[in-house]
């Protein structure tokens, strides 16, 4: 646990035992958490590295506010890791980031996916690739939503916010169906059909909402929202949980007695 020993304050002297009983507390709220926030962050971030260090710094500062922070784990440890996660792409040299790895973002979670939903890796493909094109703060409220099933109040947002959140779903949404209606129904709608070759976003939207047929098209789709909460969580490391969570509990392991 040497990167909760970096963050952590310094602490008076303590009975060895009392602090072996905080770790395993700390341990038993936070470890069930640590592949769902890594997968919250890789998928901000584009790099397993730099998502490894900003998960370690969002344990470092839970350590740090344990046990005063209370049992509201998710909420706080998710918010923790979008502040870091944006905060390390917004002062990063290159703003634009290193070319992306080859990381398995759209395997699907059977046992995530809906009831009676059925699409395929092609939709998982065009699901991601929208909602990876979203700016990265849009995409980090979104997935708090809608992957990490958090609402509003819990993630802190006040009205405005909310409100926003609420749009960045529907622009998501609505963008996912023009691509689906554009490449898979196409065909239906003659009117659509024209529009699709000049790839006018604005006028296919304007059809889709005026043309019953299309519209009842869409619907039939599977919710992209749903799709982007059945994409399977990235795992991190063994040795990241081991560094977190695993280390011998002797006196001066975490630096701080």
């Amino acid at each position: 646990m040497e990167a909760v020993a970096a963050t952590a304050a310094p602490t008076k002297a303590r009975d060895p035992r009392a602090l072996a009983g905080e770790l395993e507390a700390f341990n038993s709220l936070y470890r069930p958490h640590l592949e769902a926030v890594y997968d919250f962050a890789v998928r901000i971030v584009g790099e397993r590295d730099l998502a490894t260090d900003m998960v370690r710094q969002t344990f470092g500062l839970a350590w740090r506010s344990f046990p005063e922070q209370g049992n509201d784990v998710a909420g706080r440890l998710f918010t923790t890791a979008r502040v870091c996660t944006l905060d390390s792409l917004r002062y990063r040299r290159d703003r634009n980031g290193k070319e992306r790895e080859g990381l398995h973002f759209t395997r699907i979670d059977g046992h995530r996916v809906p009831d009676a939903a059925v699409f395929d890796q092609s939709l998982a493909e065009l699901v991601w690739d929208a909602a990876s094109a979203l700016p990265r703060e849009a995409y980090s409220l979104l997935a708090l939503h809608v992957r990490h099933d958090l609402s509003p109040d819990a993630i802190g947002l006040d009205r405005t916010a909310a409100v926003r959140l609420a749009r960045t779903r529907e622009f998501f949404d609505r963008e996912v169906s023009i691509r689906l209606l554009a490449t898979r129904a196409r065909h239906r709608c003659s009117e659509l059909d024209i529009l699709v070759a000049p790839d006018d976003k604005r006028e296919l939207a304007q059809q889709i909402r005026r043309c019953k047929r299309c519209r009842e098209t869409a619907s039939r789709f599977v919710s992209p929202a749903a799709v982007l909460g059945s994409l399977a969580t990235i795992a991190p490391s063994r040795s990241l949980a081991r560094e977190i969570f695993n280390r011998p509990r002797r006196r001066g392991v975490f630096g701080i007695l």
